[in-house]
């Protein structure tokens, strides 16, 4: 086996694998579009670099980095990388042909760095840009009120200003700051520079593939060809004297056998020769390490997008964003009630990476948590953001684990209410409604806020605050004046959010599984098994094949989910909702 690995990580990666992905189908479109790919995940690639260290025939490895991911992940990332060169002890260089600001950040954490001659180092630090829709909804008509705890929760700026207010910008500086910050730290550890020298670096980026070899930012400038020469320069030839000398005795009586034996020892000289193997390829070969697990597991429940009442879903449309999941708190109910009532399942991690949604729905499962925590361990793990209404299912776990990086925080509440009356007036569309009830228009897209709407609005969402702050002054034992000072919808950095005590620790996901087990008091000289625990999802079955107008069926299905999505979005907008943040 060669003794280099080649392990690619290209396109998308997430923190855990996703659940079976779910195909949308839009009538025929649906059977021409082929099913995308599954992310790769940092778990699924901590097994693998586990098996690579534990295989005494492995070298090294080479990272060929080409991925996307957030900024939490890519902290993960490095942390399994540093764990593999420090227990493994192994080699690990990193190619490229073009680095991201975080691909390379990533990369700093190999031994060595390597690029082609005619590549660029394109590190120019990072940019977050904005878009404000005031004046763009004006002109069609459409206005949105908006009422927040303060303006630190500024999710409805998009529709009601054209530019951050001075407290919305100050958050977005903090926050760029500390990635920018992380980016800089970590290539000067990685690359034995000054911090200093880094951001003098990135200044005058892009600089060539010489040039930054010269700058100490790479280690070697060569095509990919010339990559097996770099990790191994002088490869051992496999000949055996003794297959040679067999070959040469037996050619005058059984030339066809000599030919063979030739061949065989070519073919064995060439696979000497070989420097490295592909991943896909060595996995056949690869030993698997033994290990010892404990009686018990560790349950791992996700709550992975948008927080909304009822099921979680994906809706049936081909389209990218809209057609991401939501996290439904009925679903999510369900999967922590199996954790509970599962003697197998010794405690619970459950993974947050969602920026808020639904009052109600985080509730609901901040509910399930209270309860699941009184029988057995709940831990979080937080993902690349776990703000708002993410932090509301979170408080009241028994221990919060984040990554420097992620995005959390944002304890607030924030209601929107869109008066579209002008725009679908130029349009034609005159909507006449018929109302008993005082108030019986308080939630309606067409008839813009007044005074005594707008007090109730504010009673409304700070009633919700309170609520919000209660539970989180209870999972966090947080005094009610500490903690207004780091509320009022302001976001963290998770390593922020652990000088303010909303987080217990930082780190990867390895370091919630190992808390879990102390917690469930497993024991320490066995590995801790992490199952994730899916929660059922809504059934949306295509139409048979054979059926007569199965497309037009399908196609009605999908509007009919799409109405539904924008009626339950439309509501959460305009009543109280956990908003996403803008950063």
């Amino acid at each position: 086996m060669p003794p280099f690995v080649i392990v690619s990580l290209e396109g998308e990666v997430v923190e855990l694998p996703p659940a079976r992905p779910e195909l949308p189908f839009f009538g025929l479109l649906t059977r021409l579009i082929p099913a995308l790919p599954a992310p790769l995940s940092v778990s699924d690639l901590r097994r693998t670099f586990e098996q690579l260290a534990h295989d005494p025939r492995v070298k090294g490895v080479v990272l060929k980095i080409g991925c996307v991911a957030n900024p939490a992940v890519y902290q993960s990332l490095r942390d399994l990388l540093k764990r593999f060169r420090t227990n493994s002890g192994k080699r690990l260089v990193a190619y490229a042909e073009s680095f991201g600001p975080f691909q390379y950040y990533l990369a700093c954490a190999c031994d060595q760095i390597v690029m082609p001659p005619s590549a660029e180092w394109n590190v120019l630090g990072l940019r977050d840009e904005y878009t404000f829709l005031k004046d763009a909804l004006d002109r069609l008509g459409v206005g949105v009120d908006v009422v927040n705890v303060s303006p630190f929760k500024s999710a409805g700026d998009i529709f009601a200003r054209n530019d951050f207010s001075p407290d919305s910008r100050a958050q977005a500086e903090w926050l760029l700051d500390a990635r920018f910050d992380a980016l800089v730290q970590g290539i000067a550890e990685g690359r034995k520079l000054s911090p200093e020298r880094v951001r003098e670096l990135i200044d005058c980026a892009p600089l060539s593939a010489q040039e930054a070899l010269q700058s100490g930012l790479l280690d070697a400038v060569l095509y990919e060809d010339q990559l097996e020469r770099f990790l191994v320069p002088e490869p051992s030839a496999a000949t055996d004297g003794r297959i040679a000398q067999l070959a040469r005795r037996i050619e005058k009586i059984a030339p066809n056998l000599a030919d063979d034996l030739r061949r065989a020892q070519q073919a064995a000289d060439a696979r000497a020769r070989r420097a490295w193997i592909n991943l896909e390829e060595a996995r056949k070969m690869l030993l698997v390490p033994i290990v010892e697990y404990a009686p018990k597991v560790v349950g791992v429940i996700k709550v992975e997008g948008l927080i909304v009442p009822g099921v979680s879903r994906r809706l049936p449309l081909p389209i990218p964003r809209i057609g991401e999941e939501t996290a439904g708190a009925d679903s999510i109910a369900q999967a922590i009630r199996h954790a509970e009532a599962d003697d197998r399942v010794a405690a619970v991690i459950l993974y947050v990476n969602s920026g808020g949604g639904s009052v109600l729905g985080s509730d609901l499962i901040a509910r399930e948590v209270r309860r699941l925590r009184a029988k057995k361990p709940v831990v979080v793990y937080m993902g690349g953001t776990a703000a708002s209404g993410g932090y509301y299912v979170s408080a009241l776990a028994n221990y919060i684990v984040a990554q420097p990086l992620t995005i959390t925080g944002s304890i607030g509440v924030i209601a929107l209410k869109p008066n579209a009356r002008a725009g679908l007036e130029k349009l034609g569309v005159h909507r006449v409604a018929l109302q008993r009830g005082k108030r019986a228009g308080l939630f309606s897209d067409v008839e813009p806020m007044d005074e005594e709407s707008r007090t109730t609005f504010v009673r409304l969402v700070a009633r919700a605050y309170d609520d919000f702050k209660r539970v989180v002054a209870e999972g966090r034992a947080i005094a009610p004046e500490v903690l207004e000072s780091i509320s009022g919808g302001r976001v963290w950095t998770g390593a922020q959010a652990k000088d303010h005590q909303l987080v217990d620790a930082l780190g990867d996901f390895t370091v919630a599984l190992e808390r879990a087990r102390e917690l469930a008091g497993l024991p320490g000289d066995k590995r801790a098994a992490a199952i994730i625990i899916a929660p059922p999802r809504r059934p949306m079955l295509p139409p048979p094949l054979s059926a007569i107008g199965g497309s037009q069926r399908a196609a009605l299905d999908g509007l009919r989910e799409l109405r539904d999505l924008l009626t339950q979005t439309s509501t959460w907008a305009v009543s109280l909702w956990h908003g996403g943040i803008t950063h």
